[in-house]
């Protein structure tokens, strides 16, 4: 997996797909905000096309999101209902033991790992689902856990780890000179903090989109990395 190449074709994505196209950046913000649209938009460019997709049938998106999220959530409940009951095994065996903050915290820490690994499945799924159009095929563990397996779990955990921390240093820079910026102009009598307001705004309007197309291509090319499962 050449994460090198990941990231400059996602950024290079993103970058044609977006740069001087501000109605489409602004249009994609508002479906940020109205999260089905914007699910409805990832479920496009888990298609895996080279180019980002063109903003329309905005009906489709919008089932296509609705079934996104249900998934999403789903895959958020199971491991959710684990954490809960391994918890309160873990609470009611430390009780038994007379050591409750050692059995809580292992019933926790089980939870936790459940909860990682299904995040790892469902991002994977979420794309399985976008190319079959399936709701089955979001579930099909055994076709999921096998394609991973072919990803590798260490290289789909490292190009994870790579994509957290460039969107965090990222980000983390961006919001730097912003802030600063918006120190300066409320230094400004009476309008600096209505400029300062603006400005971030703006400024919101502009990183959420572009990270959010970003994150969602490199997560494609993660999946694209081996053969698509049958």
């Amino acid at each position: 997996m050449n994460y090198g190449s990941m990231l400059g074709d996602s950024f290079d994505y993103t970058k044609n797909g977006l740069l001087g196209n501000w109605g489409k950046w602004l249009l994609l913000f508002i479906s940020m905000v109205i999260f089905p649209l914007w699910m409805g938009y990832q479920w496009k460019i888990y298609q895996g096309e080279s180019r980002a997709p063109a903003l329309e049938d905005w009906v489709g998106m919008f089932i296509n999101g609705i079934k996104l999220t249900v998934v999403s959530i789903i895959y958020f409940l199971i491991p959710m209902i684990v954490f809960m009951v391994v918890g309160g095994a873990g609470i009611f065996m430390g009780a038994a033991a007379d050591n409750l903050g050692a059995g809580a915290l292992f019933g926790i820490l089980i939870g936790l790992v459940v909860f990682f690994i299904f995040s790892l499945i469902a991002l994977m799924a979420l794309i399985r689902f976008a190319r079959t159009d399936n709701f089955w095929e979001a579930f099909n563990f055994s076709a999921i856990v096998a394609h991973i397996g072919k990803i590798g779990w260490v290289s789909y955990i490292l190009a994870l780890i790579i994509l957290w921390i460039v969107v965090g240093v990222g980000v983390f820079v961006f919001a730097l000179v912003t802030s600063v910026i918006s120190l300066i102009l409320a230094l400004i009598p009476f309008v600096g903090w209505i400029l300062a307001l603006i400005l971030d705004v703006i400024l919101a309007i502009l990183i959420g989109p572009f990270v959010g197309v970003f994150t969602t291509r490199y997560i494609t090319h993660i999946y694209n990395s081996v053969a698509a499962p049958a």
